[in-house]
């Protein structure tokens, strides 16, 4: 007996094999990772450093190499490369390839640790280093916040706020702004007023940095209590800055508005900035957590968006889809259940023909007709026969004529042979 003989002997174990197969197949799409880019792991990191107006030469001695030094008493490094520029350095950290793709977010870690006790041996005005080390991450969604009449900063204000609100959906892991400009106060000298004065441009920048901070002053004993003191000296607004006093000529107290004008702007030329259909926009970015479906998690941003908008954003604001990978993913997935739909009935059709080639489907149907419809006949004969016979009487049954014919010749037999 055959694999299909006994299928066909068994059917109640087959439709129940079929039946686990489908719901383990149904349960198996509906909780698997759906994901159009697979995650990566990048065994790589970038250390970003910005000292705003040193040379490449000064970067590099200064920053990258104590940086570096810091960062190659790090166990498991297979290469670090650095590249110093005028106002930035980088330096790039390579693991080895044994190391575990379970360990990375570990070692990431001890990067970051290890930069940030180095940074405290970084020159003044040196900006905190970054690690970045999310090249893995997969963004399935990527929109342009466009609007209509709205300054800058109040776009980029709304901009957080949808930020915000997108961490707060279960399955997102990380939401990315781009395209903001930076907001900077803007100091134009005006030479003239400045030579009159006696004034030089080095005394104004000196004065800027010494002014813009805050410093601790100690305690102040009072009985059995003491009162911690610290002097805040930070700029709160354009006028704090325009009545900075600056030495000019035989100790002349000047304000800087004598000698500069002082306005709010943002930083020309600007190093990030994004325009949709040669508007002003905004990009949010938007990635998932790993094992999740980017078809629901897109439904529930794109209805988080909507509530935002009917709700909290104002009218001009809008959300345009730059790259949307959930819409492609359904697709995709379509495309798979008609190709899978087809290839099933394909595969059914072969098998059914094969089995009625050998006889096995084929054989057991006719031989059930053949012995159902012997039946019938065998039932309707004897009707017919008496029938004849009730209305002619001459009729000869055929069995009982070929019984009267042998009976016949096997007495002519006898009588040839007496005689």
């Amino acid at each position: 007996m055959n694999l299909a003989e006994y299928a066909l002997n068994n059917r109640a174990l087959v439709k129940f094999l079929i039946a686990v197969l489908v719901v383990g197949g149904i349960f198996s799409f509906v909780s698997m990772s759906k994901l159009e880019d697979p995650e990566i792991k990048v065994k790589q990191a970038l250390v970003v450093t910005v000292y705003p107006g040193a040379s490449a030469h000064k970067v590099e001695l200064e920053v990258t190499d104590v940086l570096e030094k810091e960062i190659r008493a790090m166990g498991d490094i297979a290469s670090v490369e650095s590249k110093s520029m005028a106002d930035l350095s980088i330096i790039t950290v390579e693991l080895e390839s044994t190391v575990p793709p379970a360990e990375l977010e570990q070692k990431w870690d001890i990067l970051r640790r290890r930069v940030t006790n180095a940074a405290s041996q970084l020159p003044d005005g040196c900006v905190t280093p970054v690690v970045k080390d999310d090249f893995g991450d997969v963004y399935g969604m990527f929109y342009a916040m466009t609007t209509d009449g709205i300054a800058d900063e109040e776009m980029v204000e709304y901009a957080n706020l949808v930020k915000r609100e997108l961490q707060d959906i279960p399955g997102v892991r990380r939401v990315d702004i781009y395209g903001d400009r930076k907001p900077c106060i803007n100091i134009d000298i005006i030479q003239d007023k400045m030579a009159n004065l006696g004034v030089h441009p080095a005394e104004i920048l000196a004065t800027l940095n010494n002014q813009n901070k805050t410093v601790y002053s100690g305690y102040f004993k009072t009985g059995k209590s003491r009162l911690r003191i610290g002097v805040d000296d930070s700029y709160e607004s354009i006028r704090d800055i325009e009545n900075l006093l600056i030495q000019g000529h035989e100790n002349d107290q000047l304000r800087l508005r004598d000698v500069a004008s002082v306005t709010r702007g943002y930083q020309d030329p600007s190093r990030n900035e994004m325009r949709y259909d040669t508007v002003r926009a905004l990009g949010i970015s938007i990635s998932m957590e790993k094992g999740g479906n980017i078809v629901t998690l897109g439904e529930k941003v794109d209805a988080r968006l909507e509530q935002l908008k009917s709700s909290r954003i104002p009218v001009g604001i809008d959300f345009q889809k730059v790259f949307f990978q959930p819409d492609r993913v359904r697709e995709a997935i379509g495309t798979f259940m008609i190709n899978l739909v087809e290839s099933v009935l394909v595969v059914i059709l072969v098998v059914f023909h094969i089995l009625r080639k050998k006889g096995v489907i084929g054989h057991r149907r006719k031989g059930r007709h053949s012995g159902r419809h012997g039946a019938v006949a065998e039932r309707i004969q004897p009707v017919k026969e008496w029938g004849a016979e009730s209305e002619n009487e001459d009729y000869v049954n055929p069995d009982t004529a070929s019984t009267q014919d042998s009976e016949s010749v096997q007495e002519t037999s006898s009588e040839g042979s007496d005689a």
